[in-house]
């Protein structure tokens, strides 16, 4: 196993979102060991509550920076 594959620490995940027809934005948070399992849990939610979401974003805390940051698309598909 890698060192990669041992780091099971996790990070907070805050999706924002507007559900299709909807002009009203949710939020929903996940903690997860990466953005690509976070996503997974956002999508399986939305699934399960029967909500289609458009205008997506993703964030996670940064802890030791007390802050928010934006995470792309292709970040959260990658890893």
């Amino acid at each position: 196993m890698s060192d990669k594959d041992n780091d099971l620490s996790t990070s907070e995940y805050k999706f924002t979102f507007c559900p299709k027809g909807s002009a009203v934005s949710s939020e929903r948070h996940f903690s997860a060991t990466n953005p690509r399992i976070a996503r997974e849990m956002f999508d399986f939610a939305c699934n399960k509550d029967g909500i289609q979401a458009d205008e997506v974003d993703l964030l996670v805390w940064n802890r030791w920076a007390d802050r928010w940051e934006d995470i792309s698309t292709e970040d959260a598909e990658e890893s």
